[in-house]
């Protein structure tokens, strides 16, 4: 499994990278749904944009759980590679 994660570490990066910015520009296409929730007047306006909002935020939230998910996994490599060069 180490060999394929090897081979295909430059393609997970440039996903994660670009995971990454999608969530960021999803999260200032959020804070200008915000802003227009405002000065909106119309119902039916007001409950597209909230699901927009919605699902924005889904999509951030699963953007930071896979960022955070990625750090555990390197600090895990991180601490397997310690306790295999001390046990040498």
């Amino acid at each position: 499994m180490n060999q394929r994660i090897k081979k295909y570490r430059p393609l997970i990066l440039i996903i994660f990278i670009l995971i990454n910015f999608l969530g960021f520009y999803l999260i200032k296409e959020s804070i200008g749904i915000s802003d227009a929730l405002e000065h909106v007047d119309s119902e039916e306006v007001i409950r597209n944009l909230n699901a927009k909002d919605f699902l924005y935020t889904i999509f951030i939230d699963l953007v930071l759980i896979i960022d955070f998910a990625g750090i555990l996994f390197v600090i895990y490599f991180m601490i397997k590679k310690v306790l295999q060069s001390s046990k040498k």
